[in-house]
């Protein structure tokens, strides 16, 4: 590769002084724990939240996923998330059966 008088005349980003540069924007601090605020009905339930709301085995609830029992989760991402409010009405739905 040859270089020539007129290349070299160009600018490139790398002379550009420090002091020049646009400053990088830094991103928000991530929180180190899950906020520890009482859940309301409207939030989504990971699978420690239903196993603890029904006092049952996290096991058991994955169990009862693959058999089509329990309260109708989905996934964000690979992540299993139930809606609050779904649970609630599952267990009350249970209640009205006996």
């Amino acid at each position: 590769m040859r270089h020539n008088k007129k290349a070299q005349d160009q600018p490139t980003l790398w002379d550009q002084p420090r002091d020049s540069r646009p400053p990088v924007p830094t991103p928000p601090p991530l929180p180190t724990h899950r906020p520890t605020k009482p859940m309301e009905h409207q939030e989504l339930w990971n699978i420690e939240d239903v196993a603890n709301y029904l006092g049952v085995p996290k096991q058991t609830v994955y169990a009862w996923r693959t058999t089509g029992y329990g309260p109708q989760g989905f996934r964000v991402g690979k992540h299993l998330r139930w809606r609050a409010t779904t649970v609630i009405t599952w267990t009350l739905g249970l209640e009205q059966q006996r």
